[in-house]
């Protein structure tokens, strides 16, 4: 009984930073565990997806009902996460010396735009290099095509194929109750590992940024968010909250919104909210819906700005806002995924390559919190969007 109350993922977590703390040396040996975790968790993201959404919207008008609804509340939540990064950013960056980092050359080999780029991460052209590539955005199209397309089948091979995806949907998720067994031991090695090998002096070279972004996400997850959520469902934003510290938790560990696609869909299936509406929106936000990210962006770019001496103007300030909101929604689901949109906007900016190096230095601390905070805002709009729809 006592094993059992104590052996959760929030246990996992806390004992992770106890032990980076203690025994920063000893990570090496159990950085396995962690690492077999995510590959397991990793494994059920994209066919789970597949069969999920094909599975609630092949029987029924869902897509535009659930999807439309779903877009909305995604782009005005990106537009005030974005919003919030770039006021804290010109506040905390005005006093910034220039020059204050000795930055060293970084290259990337995706910093140009491209029409062929833009149509390659939008629209898939083959489904195996697709799964290959954990390309969730066209795992989602896919999924969404053939839905779409088996409504025109027969009435006996569309009952086949969704009967079909709706076992092999109850298979994967009945092997995650299996993998979320070894949850807390899995994030206590991430973590663990992740905070001995973390760089803290790089960190904290800039102080007026970490307490920039410390400000952007907090107030949005703690405020903005749950504000958004008792006004359109008029029930407490914190019985959510609690119902949800699973996959906030496997988030805030693994620093992968798409890892955490899996335990996000049980967790809210759980607290009562429909697998249809989690079917759809979680893989959509897990791709397009970046809170956190918009927020860290936007305040990055301009600190950036400041170091490089370019002072920015309103103009230019409102570009930042459209760009974090595009370059957030682009940004892959995965540690460390938005270098390469970054690396873009840096060029869109006309700032050197150089700046690159400070977005490496910081990205591996603020990669865990940002992560949580856009898998907050998929719970949040998920389970808003569950009760408009099926509850009002």
């Amino acid at each position: 009984m006592f094993f059992r109350r104590f052996y959760s993922v929030p246990i996992g977590l806390l004992v992770g930073i106890i032990l980076a703390l203690l025994f920063p040396a000893g990570a090496p040996a159990v950085a396995w565990l962690g690492q077999i975790f995510i590959a397991l968790l990793k494994l059920l993201i994209l066919p789970l997806i597949l069969v999920s959404i094909y599975a609630a919207l092949a029987g029924g008008n869902e897509l535009r009902r659930i999807g439309g609804r779903t877009f909305g509340y995604y782009a005005a939540t990106s537009a005030i996460a974005a919003m919030i990064g770039t006021a804290l950013g010109l506040t905390f960056s005005h006093n910034l010396p220039v020059g204050l980092l000795h930055l060293e050359q970084v290259t990337t080999t995706e910093v140009a735009f491209s029409l062929d780029r833009l149509i390659d991460y939008f629209v898939p052209s083959n489904l195996f290099a697709s799964l290959a590539a954990g390309n969730v955005l066209h795992i989602v199209l896919i999924a969404v095509i053939a839905a779409l397309a088996s409504r025109r089948l027969a009435a006996n091979h569309r009952a086949t194929l969704i009967g079909g995806a709706q076992a092999l949907d109850a298979l994967f998720m009945q092997t995650l109750n299996g993998v979320l067994a070894i949850a807390p031991i899995g994030i206590a090695a991430l973590v663990y590992d992740s905070l001995a090998t973390m760089d803290w002096t790089g960190v904290f070279q800039l102080q007026a940024f970490v307490w920039a972004v410390s400000l952007g996400v907090i107030f949005h997850a703690l405020f903005v968010m749950p504000l958004l959520y008792w006004l359109r469902t008029h029930r407490s934003p914190w019985q959510l909250l609690i119902a949800c510290r699973e996959p906030l938790f496997t988030a805030l560990s693994t620093a992968s919104s798409s890892a955490t696609y899996p335990v996000s869909k049980r967790a809210l299936e759980t607290f009562g909210v429909s697998e249809q509406v989690t079917s759809l929106t979680l893989p959509l936000g897990a791709t397009l819906n970046m809170h956190g990210s918009a927020i860290y962006q936007s305040i990055l770019l301009i600190f950036m700005a400041q170091l490089a001496g370019i002072e920015l103007s309103p103009l230019q300030s409102l570009l930042i806002v459209l760009l974090t909101m595009a370059s957030s929604a682009g940004t892959a689901g995965i540690p460390s995924g938005g270098i390469a949109m970054m690396a873009f906007m840096l060029t869109l900016l006309g700032l050197p390559p150089t700046y690159l190096a400070l977005y490496l230095i910081v990205d591996r601390f603020f990669d865990y919190p940002i992560t949580a905070v856009n898998v907050w805002g998929d719970l949040v709009v998920a389970a808003i969007v569950d009760r408009e729809l099926n509850h009002a």
